[in-house]
């Protein structure tokens, strides 16, 4: 399977649009399937906003960016469910050339026998197809790792960098990292700057705990979703300012004044 965008694509020097409209080209079906007994048609794959940020290293923020994109200029339109969400590439075969492939399996489709070239049966001919499409997603899937894992590492140094006490950095494993990372950085970075405000709060006695007990589990109660912000603390009055007003009055005298009303 070849794929073609040209360099005067629209978006081809936008480097995140142009890698997820190429991602969309490798997993999109070039025939009609099922899945969980739903029809998806040539041109169509099934996947969510944290699998293709997970796949091609960018981040869900970016992906949901570099996917508007997409579909306000029509190349791209999806079709979500409770479950999942079903991407279409809008006139896919401008850009994925079927014709090599279909001329690369009708070589491989002929054997010789006797010097003579003959037709290999259909279902050796569908063992090949399905063998070719195999080692090309193999291939786009261990790119798509490394690229990913470089952007997890990338993603956490940041981080890291951010967080005041260095402790503990070997400590936190690469499935650590690439948790943070799916949680998206800009959540960590949020839940990060809320604990360093509570500490402020009591910082005569509260100190910052090692990085590696934040970043493996410590950030989780700062997070958009968990985070209760405590009430603010209510005024005190100051015991001398009541005193003073006590001091105000003349009990005396308005004991007298009590006593008279009811004399009257």
């Amino acid at each position: 399977m070849n794929i073609n965008i040209n360099t005067d694509w629209e978006w081809y020097e936008n480097t995140n649009v142009f890698r997820l409209f190429y991602h969309c080209l490798l997993h999109t079906n070039l025939e009609d399937k099922r899945y969980c007994g739903r029809e998806i048609k040539a041109g169509q794959f099934v996947s969510s906003i944290t699998r293709i940020s997970a796949e091609t290293g960018l981040t869900e923020s970016q992906v949901r960016t570099a996917l508007k994109k997409l579909k306000d200029t029509g190349y791209i339109s999806t079709k979500s469910t409770n479950k999942y969400t079903i991407y279409t590439v809008n006139e896919y075969q401008k850009y994925i050339d079927c014709g090599q492939v279909a001329k690369a399996t009708t070589e491989e489709n002929t054997v010789v026998k006797n010097g003579t070239k003959m037709e290999q049966p259909v279902e050796r001919k569908m063992e090949q197809t399905e063998e070719k499409v195999k080692e090309t997603c193999e291939k786009s899937k261990e790119n798509c790792e490394k690229s990913n894992k470089k952007a997890i590492n990338e993603c956490f140094e940041r981080l890291w960098k951010q967080y005041p006490n260095k402790r503990g950095k070997g400590q936190v494993s690469d499935t650590k990292k690439k948790t943070l990372y799916e949680i998206g950085e800009e959540k960590i970075e949020r839940a990060l700057k809320r604990y360093l405000d509570d500490l402020s709060k009591d910082s005569s006695w509260r100190k910052p705990q090692n990085g590696s007990t934040f970043f493996n589990s410590g950030y989780v109660d700062y997070l958009d979703e968990n985070y209760e912000k405590p009430p603010e603390p209510k005024p005190q009055r100051n015991p001398a300012s009541i005193l003073a007003c006590e001091r105000d009055y003349d009990f005396d005298s308005l004991e007298m004044q009590l006593i008279q009303k009811q004399l009257e």
